[in-house]
Protein backbone atom coordinates (compact mmCIF):
# COMPACT_ATOMS: atom_id res chain seq x y z
CA UNK A 1 0.00 0.00 0.00
CA UNK A 2 1.23 3.49 -0.89
CA UNK A 3 2.12 6.22 1.47
CA UNK A 4 -1.30 8.22 -0.02
CA UNK A 5 -3.63 5.40 0.65
CA UNK A 6 -1.84 4.74 4.16
CA UNK A 7 -2.66 9.01 4.52
CA UNK A 8 -6.18 8.23 3.30
CA UNK A 9 -7.22 5.68 5.29
CA UNK A 10 -6.13 7.27 8.71
CA UNK A 11 -7.59 10.46 7.68
CA UNK A 12 -10.89 8.52 6.94
CA UNK A 13 -9.99 7.12 10.37
CA UNK A 14 -9.79 9.47 12.47
CA UNK A 15 -13.19 11.59 11.22
CA UNK A 16 -14.98 7.92 12.16
CA UNK A 17 -13.09 8.42 15.71
CA UNK A 18 -14.57 11.89 15.96
CA UNK A 19 -17.93 11.05 15.29
CA UNK A 20 -17.73 8.62 17.51
CA UNK A 21 -16.49 10.15 20.12
CA UNK A 22 -19.04 12.55 19.48
CA UNK A 23 -21.79 10.74 19.98
CA UNK A 24 -20.44 9.03 22.81
CA UNK A 25 -19.97 12.28 24.94
CA UNK A 26 -23.36 13.59 23.90
CA UNK A 27 -25.16 10.27 24.96
CA UNK A 28 -27.88 10.70 21.77
CA UNK A 29 -27.18 9.58 17.90
CA UNK A 30 -26.88 12.09 15.63
CA UNK A 31 -30.40 12.48 14.78
CA UNK A 32 -31.97 11.78 18.38
CA UNK A 33 -33.41 14.15 21.26
CA UNK A 34 -33.60 13.30 24.53
CA UNK A 35 -35.92 15.40 26.50
CA UNK A 36 -35.49 15.77 30.95
CA UNK A 37 -37.73 17.39 32.82
CA UNK A 38 -37.76 18.80 36.74
CA UNK A 39 -40.05 20.88 39.11
CA UNK A 40 -38.80 23.73 40.17
CA UNK A 41 -41.60 24.61 42.26
CA UNK A 42 -42.31 28.16 40.44
CA UNK A 43 -41.53 26.86 37.08
CA UNK A 44 -41.17 23.31 35.18
CA UNK A 45 -38.07 22.72 33.52
CA UNK A 46 -38.07 21.08 30.13
CA UNK A 47 -35.05 20.08 28.53
CA UNK A 48 -34.62 18.92 24.65
CA UNK A 49 -30.73 17.49 24.03
CA UNK A 50 -29.08 16.42 20.77
CA UNK A 51 -25.91 15.43 19.69
CA UNK A 52 -27.30 17.24 16.22
CA UNK A 53 -26.73 20.93 16.82
CA UNK A 54 -29.29 21.80 13.55
CA UNK A 55 -32.07 20.34 15.36
CA UNK A 56 -31.74 22.19 18.69
CA UNK A 57 -30.38 26.05 17.06
CA UNK A 58 -32.88 25.87 14.17
CA UNK A 59 -35.88 24.86 16.25
CA UNK A 60 -38.87 27.15 16.91
CA UNK A 61 -40.59 27.28 19.72
CA UNK A 62 -44.49 28.95 19.72
CA UNK A 63 -47.03 28.67 22.45
CA UNK A 64 -50.96 29.07 21.92
CA UNK A 65 -53.77 28.34 24.85
CA UNK A 66 -51.76 26.35 27.02
CA UNK A 67 -49.86 24.45 24.34
CA UNK A 68 -46.16 25.20 23.87
CA UNK A 69 -45.29 23.49 20.47
CA UNK A 70 -41.77 23.47 19.30
CA UNK A 71 -40.60 22.52 15.40
CA UNK A 72 -37.71 21.03 14.77
CA UNK A 73 -35.60 21.35 11.79
CA UNK A 74 -35.53 17.44 10.07
CA UNK A 75 -36.64 14.27 11.23
CA UNK A 76 -35.02 12.48 14.63
CA UNK A 77 -36.30 9.70 16.76
CA UNK A 78 -37.75 10.69 20.12
CA UNK A 79 -37.03 9.13 24.04
CA UNK A 80 -38.13 11.18 26.94
CA UNK A 81 -39.20 10.95 30.25
CA UNK A 82 -42.76 10.14 31.48
CA UNK A 83 -44.48 13.94 33.12
CA UNK A 84 -46.85 13.73 35.91
CA UNK A 85 -50.41 14.49 34.97
CA UNK A 86 -51.85 16.87 34.70
CA UNK A 87 -48.73 17.42 31.51
CA UNK A 88 -49.42 15.77 28.67
CA UNK A 89 -46.88 15.24 24.98
CA UNK A 90 -47.51 14.80 22.15
CA UNK A 91 -45.44 13.69 19.41
CA UNK A 92 -46.38 14.78 15.51
CA UNK A 93 -44.17 14.42 12.50
CA UNK A 94 -41.34 16.69 13.17
CA UNK A 95 -43.21 18.63 16.27
CA UNK A 96 -43.62 17.96 19.73
CA UNK A 97 -46.13 20.23 21.98
CA UNK A 98 -46.44 20.68 25.32
CA UNK A 99 -49.71 20.75 27.08
CA UNK A 100 -49.36 22.75 30.55
CA UNK A 101 -52.45 23.64 32.75
CA UNK A 102 -52.20 27.09 34.12
CA UNK A 103 -49.46 28.07 32.10
CA UNK A 104 -48.70 31.97 31.99
CA UNK A 105 -45.49 32.34 30.37
CA UNK A 106 -42.59 30.43 29.04
CA UNK A 107 -39.04 31.25 28.64
CA UNK A 108 -36.71 29.88 25.65
CA UNK A 109 -32.49 29.33 26.48
CA UNK A 110 -30.58 27.61 24.46
CA UNK A 111 -26.92 26.14 25.07
CA UNK A 112 -24.03 23.83 23.76
CA UNK A 113 -21.78 21.39 25.26
CA UNK A 114 -23.94 19.49 24.42
CA UNK A 115 -26.64 21.66 22.28
CA UNK A 116 -29.11 22.29 24.21
CA UNK A 117 -33.09 23.82 24.01
CA UNK A 118 -34.19 24.95 27.54
CA UNK A 119 -37.69 25.64 27.88
CA UNK A 120 -38.98 27.43 31.47
CA UNK A 121 -42.53 27.42 32.09
CA UNK A 122 -43.96 29.63 34.65
CA UNK A 123 -48.06 28.30 35.74
CA UNK A 124 -50.53 30.35 37.99
CA UNK A 125 -49.82 27.18 41.20
CA UNK A 126 -46.59 27.35 42.81
CA UNK A 127 -46.22 23.56 41.73
CA UNK A 128 -47.93 21.80 39.35
CA UNK A 129 -47.27 18.72 40.39
CA UNK A 130 -48.34 19.56 44.42
CA UNK A 131 -51.44 18.28 44.20
CA UNK A 132 -50.38 15.02 42.80
CA UNK A 133 -47.04 14.54 44.85
CA UNK A 134 -49.74 14.69 47.99
CA UNK A 135 -52.39 12.55 46.18
CA UNK A 136 -49.66 9.83 45.67
CA UNK A 137 -48.12 10.27 49.00
CA UNK A 138 -51.88 9.56 50.73
CA UNK A 139 -51.75 5.96 50.77
CA UNK A 140 -55.92 6.13 52.04
CA UNK A 141 -56.13 8.42 48.91
CA UNK A 142 -54.78 5.69 46.28
CA UNK A 143 -56.92 2.81 47.37
CA UNK A 144 -60.13 4.85 47.17
CA UNK A 145 -62.66 3.90 44.38
CA UNK A 146 -64.67 7.06 43.17
CA UNK A 147 -68.03 7.55 41.37
CA UNK A 148 -68.78 10.33 39.89
CA UNK A 149 -72.39 11.04 38.75
CA UNK A 150 -72.95 13.73 35.81
CA UNK A 151 -76.39 15.11 35.80
CA UNK A 152 -79.21 14.74 33.67
CA UNK A 153 -78.35 13.77 30.43
CA UNK A 154 -80.05 13.20 27.22
CA UNK A 155 -83.51 14.66 26.87
CA UNK A 156 -83.26 15.50 30.32
CA UNK A 157 -81.19 18.70 29.68
CA UNK A 158 -81.59 20.27 33.02
CA UNK A 159 -81.00 23.87 33.15
CA UNK A 160 -80.52 25.83 30.32
CA UNK A 161 -78.48 29.29 30.66
CA UNK A 162 -77.72 31.39 27.57
CA UNK A 163 -75.44 28.85 25.48
CA UNK A 164 -75.09 25.88 28.17
CA UNK A 165 -77.07 23.14 29.11
CA UNK A 166 -76.79 21.37 32.76
CA UNK A 167 -76.29 18.08 31.02
CA UNK A 168 -73.47 18.85 28.44
CA UNK A 169 -71.52 21.42 31.14
CA UNK A 170 -71.73 18.25 34.24
CA UNK A 171 -70.42 15.90 31.78
CA UNK A 172 -67.85 18.08 30.74
CA UNK A 173 -66.84 18.53 34.66
CA UNK A 174 -66.67 14.45 35.47
CA UNK A 175 -65.04 13.69 32.21
CA UNK A 176 -62.01 16.53 33.48
CA UNK A 177 -62.23 15.50 37.22
CA UNK A 178 -62.28 11.73 36.22
CA UNK A 179 -59.03 12.08 33.49
CA UNK A 180 -57.52 14.47 36.36
CA UNK A 181 -57.80 11.75 39.36
CA UNK A 182 -57.41 9.10 37.48
CA UNK A 183 -53.95 6.92 38.19
CA UNK A 184 -54.32 8.74 41.61
CA UNK A 185 -57.21 6.52 43.06
CA UNK A 186 -57.95 2.66 42.60
CA UNK A 187 -60.04 3.87 40.48
CA UNK A 188 -62.46 6.67 39.04
CA UNK A 189 -66.01 5.92 36.92
CA UNK A 190 -68.60 8.20 35.60
CA UNK A 191 -72.77 7.20 35.35
CA UNK A 192 -72.74 8.60 32.15
CA UNK A 193 -70.22 9.09 29.71
CA UNK A 194 -72.11 10.59 26.88
CA UNK A 195 -75.02 12.92 26.56
CA UNK A 196 -77.88 10.21 27.44
CA UNK A 197 -80.57 9.66 29.51
CA UNK A 198 -80.38 7.99 32.65
CA UNK A 199 -82.97 7.41 35.13
CA UNK A 200 -82.73 7.44 39.10
CA UNK A 201 -83.04 3.57 38.88
CA UNK A 202 -80.30 3.10 36.53
CA UNK A 203 -77.53 5.44 38.37
CA UNK A 204 -78.61 3.85 41.85
CA UNK A 205 -77.87 0.41 40.14
CA UNK A 206 -74.68 1.67 38.88
CA UNK A 207 -74.03 2.63 42.26
CA UNK A 208 -74.27 -0.75 44.02
CA UNK A 209 -72.96 -2.12 40.95
CA UNK A 210 -69.50 -0.42 41.56
CA UNK A 211 -69.67 0.12 45.35
CA UNK A 212 -67.21 3.37 45.37
CA UNK A 213 -65.56 4.88 48.63
CA UNK A 214 -67.18 7.78 47.59
CA UNK A 215 -69.88 9.16 45.50
CA UNK A 216 -70.07 12.55 44.09
CA UNK A 217 -73.09 13.96 42.06
CA UNK A 218 -72.55 17.47 39.84
CA UNK A 219 -75.33 19.76 38.75
CA UNK A 220 -75.17 23.66 38.39
CA UNK A 221 -76.73 25.89 40.82
CA UNK A 222 -79.71 28.05 40.02
CA UNK A 223 -77.30 31.28 42.03
CA UNK A 224 -73.76 32.29 41.39
CA UNK A 225 -72.65 30.28 44.41
CA UNK A 226 -71.35 26.82 44.88
CA UNK A 227 -73.55 24.62 46.73
CA UNK A 228 -73.24 21.36 48.47
CA UNK A 229 -76.06 18.86 49.44
CA UNK A 230 -75.75 15.86 51.55
CA UNK A 231 -78.73 13.68 52.63
CA UNK A 232 -80.35 14.32 55.53
CA UNK A 233 -81.12 11.26 58.36
CA UNK A 234 -84.41 9.86 57.35
CA UNK A 235 -87.65 10.78 59.96
CA UNK A 236 -87.94 7.08 61.41
CA UNK A 237 -84.21 4.97 62.19
CA UNK A 238 -85.91 1.72 62.90
CA UNK A 239 -87.93 -0.80 61.96
CA UNK A 240 -88.04 -3.79 59.52
CA UNK A 241 -88.13 -1.47 56.88
CA UNK A 242 -84.18 -0.60 57.36
CA UNK A 243 -83.03 -3.66 55.87
CA UNK A 244 -84.30 -2.90 52.59
CA UNK A 245 -85.46 0.51 52.04
CA UNK A 246 -82.90 2.47 49.96
CA UNK A 247 -83.95 5.83 51.85
CA UNK A 248 -81.86 4.35 54.80
CA UNK A 249 -78.65 3.07 52.71
CA UNK A 250 -76.67 6.51 53.59
CA UNK A 251 -77.78 6.76 57.84
CA UNK A 252 -74.36 4.54 58.27
CA UNK A 253 -72.52 7.12 56.38
CA UNK A 254 -73.72 10.77 56.88
CA UNK A 255 -70.67 11.90 59.41
CA UNK A 256 -68.53 11.24 56.06
CA UNK A 257 -70.90 12.46 53.71
CA UNK A 258 -70.09 15.82 56.10
CA UNK A 259 -66.89 15.57 56.37
CA UNK A 260 -66.39 15.19 52.50
CA UNK A 261 -68.71 18.19 52.25
CA UNK A 262 -66.67 20.52 54.52
CA UNK A 263 -63.51 19.62 52.62
CA UNK A 264 -65.04 20.75 49.39
CA UNK A 265 -66.68 23.64 50.22
CA UNK A 266 -63.41 24.58 51.69
CA UNK A 267 -61.41 23.78 48.80
CA UNK A 268 -63.37 25.74 46.81
CA UNK A 269 -63.20 28.75 48.99
CA UNK A 270 -59.54 28.24 48.97
CA UNK A 271 -59.60 28.26 45.02
CA UNK A 272 -62.18 30.85 43.91
CA UNK A 273 -62.52 32.53 47.51
CA UNK A 274 -66.56 32.34 46.95
CA UNK A 275 -69.03 30.89 50.12
CA UNK A 276 -70.41 27.73 49.90
CA UNK A 277 -73.80 27.11 50.62
CA UNK A 278 -74.30 23.69 52.67
CA UNK A 279 -77.85 22.12 52.50
CA UNK A 280 -79.27 18.97 54.14
CA UNK A 281 -81.89 17.35 52.08
CA UNK A 282 -83.66 13.66 52.01
CA UNK A 283 -82.30 13.49 47.88
CA UNK A 284 -82.89 9.90 46.46
CA UNK A 285 -79.78 9.49 45.03
CA UNK A 286 -77.60 10.92 48.05
CA UNK A 287 -80.30 8.63 50.48
CA UNK A 288 -80.03 5.56 48.46
CA UNK A 289 -76.28 5.45 48.15
CA UNK A 290 -74.38 2.92 50.82
CA UNK A 291 -71.03 5.05 51.02
CA UNK A 292 -70.30 8.72 51.78
CA UNK A 293 -72.09 11.18 48.91
CA UNK A 294 -72.33 14.62 48.41
CA UNK A 295 -74.59 16.38 45.66
CA UNK A 296 -72.75 19.79 44.42
CA UNK A 297 -74.16 22.14 42.45
CA UNK A 298 -71.44 24.51 40.20
CA UNK A 299 -72.29 28.32 39.99
CA UNK A 300 -75.07 29.16 37.47
CA UNK A 301 -73.28 30.22 34.12
CA UNK A 302 -74.74 33.12 33.97
CA UNK A 303 -72.88 34.66 37.05
CA UNK A 304 -69.71 31.90 36.74
CA UNK A 305 -67.34 31.96 33.53
CA UNK A 306 -66.55 28.28 32.23
CA UNK A 307 -63.95 27.52 30.20
CA UNK A 308 -61.16 24.90 29.88
CA UNK A 309 -58.66 26.87 32.75
CA UNK A 310 -62.14 27.41 34.93
CA UNK A 311 -63.19 23.35 34.60
CA UNK A 312 -59.42 22.62 35.75
CA UNK A 313 -59.46 24.94 38.73
CA UNK A 314 -63.06 23.30 39.80
CA UNK A 315 -61.28 19.55 39.16
CA UNK A 316 -58.45 20.51 40.73
CA UNK A 317 -60.71 21.69 44.18
CA UNK A 318 -62.44 18.60 43.83
CA UNK A 319 -59.06 16.59 43.74
CA UNK A 320 -57.48 18.61 46.99
CA UNK A 321 -60.77 18.36 48.64
CA UNK A 322 -60.82 14.61 48.24
CA UNK A 323 -57.16 14.28 49.65
CA UNK A 324 -57.68 16.43 52.31
CA UNK A 325 -60.67 14.02 53.84
CA UNK A 326 -58.67 10.92 52.85
CA UNK A 327 -56.38 12.55 55.48
CA UNK A 328 -58.63 12.40 58.28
Amino acid sequence: MNKSCVMKNAGIMFIVFILTLSTCVYGEAADQIVMRFSDKNDFLRFVFQSANESLINSSAVSEVSKVVKIDFPGNFSFEGVPLPEPLKLTQKDNSIYLSITNLMKIKVSRYTGPPRLVIDAYVTDASLTAQSTALAQNNETAELKILLDAGHGGFDTGMISGQFKESALTLSVCSDLAKRIGGRVRSVAITRKDDTTLSLAERLIDIRKNRPDLFISIHVSASGAFAIYTSSLPTVMSGPDMAYGTAYAQAAYIEKSRALSKAVGGAFYDKFRMQTVFREMPIPILSGTAAPAVMIEIPNPASFTYNGDSINSISDAIIQAVSDYAKK
